[in-house]
């Protein structure tokens, strides 16, 4: 389904782009099999991602993915819960997510760690395919 998406035109891409996240390192949450990522890499120079994702078989097609993009080099896949992120405080310009915010349990969670791992000044872009919110 996300490959169609992408195919159509129809990634949020441009919304990432609009709210200010155009360069840095960026941490997506809930990539899934990578395409929101790998095209906003693909519309932006000298960034890098690093994605939190629960699935290890999603990762696997995130890698895959990166790989046919030929993002190796800028992607980071890491497996694990965005309640609990295993990165430093302060560390990422940008955070951005796209429809796993109606997957979140405890959204207030992930809301603070990502405020965590911001870096002061950073932006965020989260949608949940009904409203943005930046």
């Amino acid at each position: 389904m996300m490959r169609r998406m992408r195919d159509k035109g129809w990634m949020e891409t441009d919304g990432i782009l609009k709210s200010g996240i155009t360069s840095g390192h960026a941490l997506e949450v809930g990539p899934g099999p990578g395409y929101l990522g790998l095209e906003w890499l693909r519309k932006t120079e000298g960034t890098h991602l690093t994605a939190v994702e629960i699935s290890a078989n999603m990762i696997k097609t995130a890698e895959r993915n990166a790989a046919e993009y030929g993002f190796t080099h800028r992607t980071r896949y890491v497996l694990g819960d965005a309640q609990n992120l295993l990165f430093e405080d302060a560390v990422f310009d940008a955070v951005f997510t796209n429809g796993s915010l109606r997957e979140w349990a405890e959204p207030e969670k992930i809301f603070n760690e990502i405020y965590r791992v911001l870096k002061p000044g950073g932006k965020y872009w989260i949608s949940d395919l009904k409203r943005n919110m930046s």
